[in-house]
């Protein structure tokens, strides 16, 4: 819950920063989101600890709310799921907005 949490924007003190853990992809020495480079080699993370905008794929840092490039949202619930249900008399799977059905005209009550 914690990294989806962070992915949201929400872990904002740096205590609860400190609790996600990676580690480096040259030494393998364990890190935590509130260090800049390795301890250990010097690497610095700012590549390891990123998101990817799910719209544009553009490389975002973590924290950032609005993608630089196409605007994108993090913070924003996402869109709900289409729903869709089943004509009883002919089984096509209808949008719930319709009001009949496409293929054998059925209204839906």
């Amino acid at each position: 819950m914690a990294i989806l949490d962070l992915l949201l924007g929400r872990l904002k003190k740096p205590s609860e920063r400190s609790k996600i853990k990676k580690k480096c992809p040259k030494c393998k020495a364990e890190l935590n989101l509130s260090m800049e480079k390795c301890p250990k080699c010097g690497t610095p993370l700012s590549k390891l600890f990123e998101l990817v905008c799910p719209q544009c794929k553009e490389h975002v840092p973590f924290g950032t709310r609005f993608c630089p490039k196409c605007n994108y949202d993090f913070e924003a619930p996402p869109p709900p799921p289409k729903r869709r249900y089943r004509c009883p008399r002919c089984g096509y799977r209808a949008d719930y907005f319709m009001l009949r059905c496409p293929a054998c005209g059925i209204r839906f009550v």
